[in-house]
């Protein structure tokens, strides 16, 4: 007659440890996927809005605006014109100080002063993201190029800052707004919508792709 066998309690706590190691490197990867599907909700969601208050500035902008818009010494001033525009949508609260406020690309590496992604005048609206504008140049009467990059910065003050993770923007153009960081290979985008890359092909890629292709 044959005698059960029972477990030994080395067999139990190697049954136990392999279930301990599988959650460690299971558990943190699944955290990950919801924070970015989360993010990409929350892009899609801003993009929208975006689009929205553009949409509704093209019916409300003067000739009185554009002459303005030419007239102005600088970008600087032209930057100031334009967020006067955007202000009664977003609801800027205060401006933030380019110093304390430091972005980075989704590789880590920190976005210079002279760099194209670099933007100086960034506000918080009421929404506690914060949104920032940057004059390209005066292509009004030309919508096959951007006149200006709007920012986005879903988590507002708070960290990473990086581009790609919770910094998204638009391209600005006379008649519409589109996600930057369009282009037709496929392959560049996934691949700088990486750790390994800036992240600013995120905006477009997460946009159409949902991160995926």
């Amino acid at each position: 007659m044959q005698k059960n066998k029972a477990f030994t309690l080395v067999e139990i706590v190697v049954v136990i440890g392999l279930i301990v190691l599988t959650a460690i490197m299971v558990v943190p990867n699944l955290i990950e996927d919801n924070k970015k599907l989360d993010i990409i909700s929350k892009w899609k969601h801003s993009y929208q809005n975006v689009e929205y208050v553009f949409q509704a500035l093209n019916t409300q902008v003067t000739d009185t605006d554009k002459i303005a818009f030419k007239q102005a010494k600088n970008n600087d001033e032209k930057e100031i014109l334009l967020y006067n525009l955007l202000n009664p949508y977003f609801r800027m609260k205060q401006a933030i100080n380019v110093k304390s406020y430091k972005t980075h690309y989704l590789d880590g590496s920190p976005v210079k002063e002279n760099d194209d992604y670099y933007i100086t005048n960034l506000h918080v609206a009421n929404s506690g993201k914060i949104v920032g504008v940057k004059w390209l140049n005066d292509n009004f009467d030309n919508n096959t190029l951007p006149f200006a990059i709007l920012s986005v910065d879903l988590n507002g003050v708070n960290k990473p800052n990086k581009w790609g993770y919770d910094i998204f923007a638009v391209n600005v153009y006379s008649d519409r707004v589109e996600p930057i960081g369009k282009t037709d290979d496929e392959y560049l985008m996934k691949s700088d919508c990486s750790k390994k890359g800036k992240g600013l092909t995120c905006s477009y890629y997460y946009y159409i792709y949902g991160g995926k292709l």
